[in-house]
């Protein structure tokens, strides 16, 4: 007689798809459903449903804004989560992102379930840091740099990891095939991205004599994104009269496509709290490079498959690409190894492994259940 299956409740707040909702959606899909029954608490409209290809049943439900919902509408919610907790039976409870640990926390004191955080931000608010985690069980954090963030013992790092199947296969364009060099950046337009650095860095390569090259700028304002800041990006390549040489791409559904396309990847991100698209990048076997701030360094340091760049300066991140450009760097090994880290080291089966580990490590001796074990 095979043992029950464990009930998970994974809960987000997103309708649209950005880093936190792309790891869950791998989580999801990668997760042992001959041990654990899934359920998923996100909008009704969530833009990423249709990439779960995992078995689980969908609760539509919307988190509202914390701030905005404080007073009866947030209780409710809390209270129909735990009607929901109880009438299914759940074991584990995996609240995924900022908001839906607000959401999620006050379980501890009205149900028995477990209370798993994925904390994949980087904050210096107290109530993050120091009160939040008082109500996991198990705090998940996606970089050391995330949880060297937050205080107490009930932590762990387990990285983001990639999906392999979406990759179509290894870069076909061999590096500056036609002579040009194609860098590309990825991510929501705002501010601590950081683009208008790597503009200033790209505008020294025809300063300095080095005119066949093209930067695509790979995403949009939509998600807390910052329309001022996408305006100000336009006029400074305006500015620098680069119109000819920059991009902007906006938002693509298949950014692994658009990333063999590209010679080398930039993600000079201000404290990135992990950088999803480094390790998408190396899977398609384009290095990247990066700025010595965050948890993007870890995954350099992991890999060796990039280059890391002092923090916030512009000329470096220009030495660095105009290494690329004028074959200074030994590209294919830093492809090669990238690829054989992001493999080794980020593969998403080895990931769910871990957060399963995670889940066994906070139930009762008694409640694991392991593959063909009576009940």
């Amino acid at each position: 007689m095979s043992s029950p299956l464990i009930n998970i409740l994974f809960v987000t707040h997103a309708d649209k798809k950005g880093g936190a909702e792309q790891s869950l959606v791998h989580l999801i899909n990668y997760i042992d459903t001959s041990l654990y029954r899934i359920y998923l608490i996100c909008p009704g409209n969530a833009s990423y449903l249709g990439e779960i290809t995992a078995s689980f049943t969908h609760i539509p439900l919307s988190l509202g804004s914390i701030k905005k919902r404080l007073g009866f509408g947030y209780v409710e919610t809390v209270l129909r989560i735990r009607s929901l907790v109880k009438k299914l039976g759940i074991d584990i409870v995996h609240a995924n992102g900022w908001r839906a640990p607000w959401y999620i926390g006050p379980l501890k004191f009205m149900s028995p379930c477990k209370r798993v955080w994925h904390h994949r931000d980087h904050t210096h608010l107290r109530m993050f840091n120091r009160v939040l985690p008082r109500f996991f069980d198990q705090v998940i954090c996606i970089s050391k740099f995330v949880a060297g963030s937050i205080e107490g013992s009930n932590k762990k790092v387990i990285y983001n990891g990639v999906d392999p199947r979406l990759a179509i296969g290894r870069r076909r364009r061999g590096f500056m095939d036609d002579g040009q060099l194609v860098i590309g950046t990825f991510g929501r337009i705002v501010e601590w991205k950081r683009y208008d650095l790597v503009i200033d860095a790209v505008a020294k390569l025809p300063a300095s004599g080095r005119h066949n090259w093209k930067l695509l700028i790979v995403g949009d304002a939509s998600i807390d994104g910052s329309d001022r800041y996408y305006d100000m990006l336009i006029r400074k390549v305006i500015e620098y009269g680069l119109e000819r040489h920059v991009e902007f791409c906006g938002h693509t559904s298949k950014p692994l496509d658009k990333m063999q396309e590209c010679d080398l990847t930039v993600n000079f991100s201000l404290n990135e709290p992990f950088g999803r698209v480094i390790i998408e990048s190396m899977l398609v076997g384009t290095p990247p490079i990066v700025a010595d701030s965050g948890g993007a360094p870890e995954i350099i340091e992991q890999t060796k498959g990039g280059l890391v760049v002092r923090d916030g300066d512009s000329a470096a991140l220009y030495e660095a690409i105009r290494g690329f450009y004028d074959g200074e760097v030994n590209y294919e090994e830093l492809a090669v190894r990238g690829y054989d880290g992001v493999m080794d080291a980020f593969h998403m089966s080895a990931i769910a492994r871990k957060v399963e580990h995670v889940y066994q490590g906070m139930l009762e001796p008694a409640a694991i259940r392991l593959p063909g074990t009576a009940g």
